[in-house]
C-alpha cells in the first residue's frame, strides 16, 4: 500500500485488503421521517397499517434508486434482509403525538460475492465504464466530511491517523461490531417492525401520556370485543391473554 493520504488508490486497497468492504456486506439504506399519530393509543390498529404502509414505501424507494446505469437497467436489491426500525423522539401536541422514525433497511447486493466481497460490477473487475448506481460512488470518497454522502468513519481514521494500521483495524473492529449490533436487532419482515413501533408508541402514552390512554369501561370485555385498551385487537388476542 501507498502511504500517501492524498494517493485514493491506497483507500480501494483498504477496502478490499483489510475492510473487505464492510459497507457493503449488507448495505445499510437509512431513512429518518415523520409520522403524526392522532387521538393517543386509541386506534392503534389503523396506526400500525399506516407504519407498515410507510416502512414498505420507503424499502421499495431505496430499491427503485439503486439501479444499473444501462440500457436495461438492474436492480441492485430485492427485498431488505433485515428491519431495524426504531423511533428517535415522540413529541405530544394536544391531542397529537408527532414521531420521527428512524428507518434501517439491511440489504444484501445482488453484484457482491458472498466469499470474498468482490463487486461483479465494479469498473475496476468489468474494466470498462462505472454501471453503478450513481450513490454507489459516493461511497468511501476521501474528502467527504461526517453526514455526507460518502464518509466512511474507516476511511477517516485511516487519514487521521496518518495510515497507522493500528488506528483502521481499531476502526474496523468498532464498525464491525456497530453493524452486527443493529443487525441482531433488526427483524425480518416490515410486520414486525412495525409491531415494534406501536409497542414503543403504547409504551411511550402509559408512561409518560396517561391521558392519552384510552379510557377503560368498567364493563368487562367479551373474548371478540375489541381490547379497551384501544389496541384494535381482540380482547381475547390482546390483555386478555
Amino acid at each position: 500500500m501507498t502511504n500517501s493520504s492524498s494517493d485514493t488508490s491506497f483507500f480501494t486497497s483498504l477496502c478490499i485488503e483489510k475492510c473487505g468492504g464492510l459497507c457493503c456486506a449488507p448495505w445499510w439504506g437509512i431513512i429518518s421521517y415523520p409520522v403524526v399519530k392522532r387521538g393517543g393509543a386509541s386506534g392503534m390498529a389503523g396506526f400500525r397499517a399506516e407504519v407498515l404502509k410507510g416502512i414498505k414505501e420507503r424499502a421499495s424507494r431505496i430499491i427503485s434508486a439503486y439501479i444499473t446505469k444501462e440500457a436495461n437497467p438492474r436492480a441492485l436489491f430485492s427485498s431488505p434482509e433485515k428491519y431495524n426500525i426504531s423511533i428517535r423522539d415522540i413529541k405530544a401536541e394536544g391531542a397529537e403525538l408527532k414521531i420521527n422514525i428512524l428507518a434501517m433497511f439491511a440489504f444484501r447486493c445482488k453484484y457482491l460475492s458472498t466469499a470474498d466481497n468482490t463487486c461483479a460490477i465494479h469498473p475496476a473487475v468489468l474494466g470498462a465504464t462505472d454501471i453503478r448506481p450513481e450513490h454507489c460512488g459516493y461511497m468511501g470518497r476521501l474528502d467527504a466530511k461526517p453526514n455526507e454522502k460518502g464518509y466512511c468513519r474507516i476511511i477517516h481514521s485511516a487519514a487521521k491517523q496518518a495510515l497507522d494500521s493500528a488506528a483502521i483495524d481499531a476502526s474496523i473492529t468498532i464498525e464491525k461490531g456497530a453493524g452486527q449490533k443493529f443487525y441482531d436487532e433488526g427483524v425480518n419482515t416490515p410486520e414486525e417492525a412495525a409491531d415494534k413501533i406501536i409497542k414503543t408508541v403504547r409504551n411511550y402514552c402509559e408512561t409518560s401520556l396517561p391521558s392519552a390512554m384510552p379510557v377503560k369501561s368498567d364493563k368487562t370485555a367479551g373474548r371478540n370485543d375489541p381490547c379497551s385498551c384501544g389496541s384494535g385487537i381482540k380482547y381475547k388476542k390482546c390483555h386478555g391473554r
